[in-house]
């Protein structure tokens, strides 16, 4: 716990206290050997908690006409232990009921704890706990440290209480502005007034996150809690398709069995409102309840599903996206062959394949002649037309085993795996030709004829060695500039 919230909960005045009776009882608790007349001596010093206590014990016993009518009736009939139970159940009761809770909600707070308690007797009892009356005091209690919160910090306390939809989110809030919360100091509380751990520790997780491994005493009060909350929340349908959901994933209650703990909630509440002076009445029919968080959870699948398809769609659009930009950064904007980093790029891995596998690489460069003189006479829209005919010209002659691309300007660049000297002569033949049939319609009834200067380098390892990727093209440039020194529209292979 934070050590600012400790002190103040060490040093506050006003927190919860419990009568002189109860602290006896606590004390006795403890001992297995407890004396039942002494408990009942004890009890019996404060007359209006043992009418309280014969009317609880009465409402467990559920004995038909065998009624117990004192203290020493209940110890007999129902056990020294259940006893002492009820009777610290209706001494904390009295003590949150009588706690003054200005800024919280108190009719809203008491409801939920008494709910809670007869929630932890209900399903103790449908779990098959020898015990249940502990779990109605569990689930009464599960909430105090909301009234020790109010103590110690009413004004900010009383901000998160009013801002909370439900209770999950005023826990959520506690920790994050306290970094603790109300069933911690419940714990806390519990301890400090002597109860045993089996109180201390189910208060303490009474807020934990249910699971199938979660211990069936802490299931029993965490359930109680989310039970209650239908009688609290405005929108009951919304916490029945939460519990439905829970539960199924928890392998615990079905929909008959949830109908059924809920009636029987139902059927005690008179009794109970009578014994505690409240009035809490279950605002619902559960048959149809039942049914609205069914088509709550139809509708949420749904939901869900469109969503997930959703999700699955734009992940693959994104991934499309993704692919499409990669190949995008690959490619000359203008010609659409590739641009000089990636035709970098796949030189590199080309040449070291062909080190490896002892296999030729050509390099063919290129430069379309006079193209200034395209740009200056016709225009750059002309020139730009040029250079896409000239791009597919140099893709539709190479073949799909080479890469075509732009390296600068009017210079491209073709990269031939396993293509010999010999073989890229041919192709360079093949492109020249291509040009020479085909002139560049730059606009209506107006045709450019574009030729080309071409070199070629050939890497052979062990009989044409270059260094690296780099240098094989540095030659292959350097053969296309003899080309063009030698009048240019011509191929020429380069000679070490």
């Amino acid at each position: 716990m934070d050590p600012v919230i400790l002190e103040k909960l060490e040093n506050c005045q006003s927190l919860p206290s419990l009568p002189a009776v109860a602290y006896q009882v606590i004390e006795h608790a403890k001992c297995n050997d407890s004396d039942s007349a002494l408990i009942a001596s004890i009890l019996e010093k404060d007359p209006a908690l043992v009418a309280k206590v014969v009317a609880l014990s009465n409402s467990a016993a559920n004995m038909g006409a065998m009624t117990i009518n004192s203290v020493q009736d209940a110890i007999t009939r129902i056990g020294l232990d259940m006893t002492m139970t009820l009777a610290l159940s209706f001494s904390f009761a009295q003590a949150m009921h009588d706690k003054q809770i200005n800024t919280m909600d108190h009719q809203l707070f008491w409801r939920r704890a008494l709910v809670s308690g007869i929630l932890g007797r209900v399903l103790a009892s449908k779990m098959g706990q020898v015990k249940p009356e502990r779990f109605f005091l569990a689930g009464l209690i599960q909430d105090i440290g909301m009234l020790a919160f109010n103590e110690i910090e009413a004004e900010r306390y009383g901000v998160l209480f009013r801002s909370a939809k439900e209770h999950s989110e005023l826990v959520k809030f506690e920790q994050k502005e306290f970094s603790t919360d109300h069933a911690e100091l419940g714990g806390w509380l519990l301890a400090n007034w002597g109860m045993s751990d089996f109180y201390v520790d189910l208060v303490k997780n009474s807020h934990n996150t249910i699971n199938r491994d979660t211990h069936i005493d802490e299931q029993i009060v965490i359930f109680s809690g989310n039970f209650a909350e239908l009688w609290v929340q405005k929108e009951p349908s919304l916490v029945m398709s939460y519990l439905i959901k829970k539960n199924d994933k928890c392998g615990l209650f079905s929909t008959k069995e949830i109908s059924a703990i809920v009636d029987e909630v139902s059927n005690q509440l008179p009794v109970l409102n009578e014994i505690f002076a409240t009035n809490v009445k279950t605002p619902f029919s559960i048959s149809r309840l039942i049914e609205d968080a069914k088509q709550l959870l139809v509708a949420r699948n749904m939901k869900l599903m469109d969503e997930l398809d959703q999700a699955r769609k734009d992940a693959s659009e994104a991934k499309a996206s993704q692919e499409q930009l990669q190949e995008q950064l690959k490619k000359d904007i203008l010609t659409n062959v590739f641009n000089r980093a990636y035709m970098r790029v796949v030189s590199d891995r080309a040449f070291r394949y062909s080190s490896d596998n002892s296999c030729p690489l050509s390099v063919m460069f290129l430069d379309i002649d006079h193209f200034k003189r395209v740009n200056d006479r016709y225009g750059h829209q002309a020139g730009d037309i040029a250079l896409k005919q000239f791009a597919k010209t140099l893709v539709t002659a190479s073949g799909k085993d080479c890469y075509v691309g732009r390296y600068g300007g009017e210079e491209f660049v073709i990269l031939m795996p396993s293509i010999t000297s010999d073989q890229a002569m041919i192709i360079a033949k093949k492109i020249r030709e291509i040009l020479q049939k085909n002139p560049v319609q730059i606009d209506q009834g107006i045709k450019v004829p574009i030729s080309a200067s071409v070199g070629i380098a050939t890497y052979i390892p062990g009989q044409y060695e270059f260094s690296s990727a780099e240098h094989l093209m540095g030659a292959a440039d350097k053969a296309m500039y003899q080309a063009k020194k030698n009048g240019r529209d011509r191929a020429l292979i380069f000679k070490s």
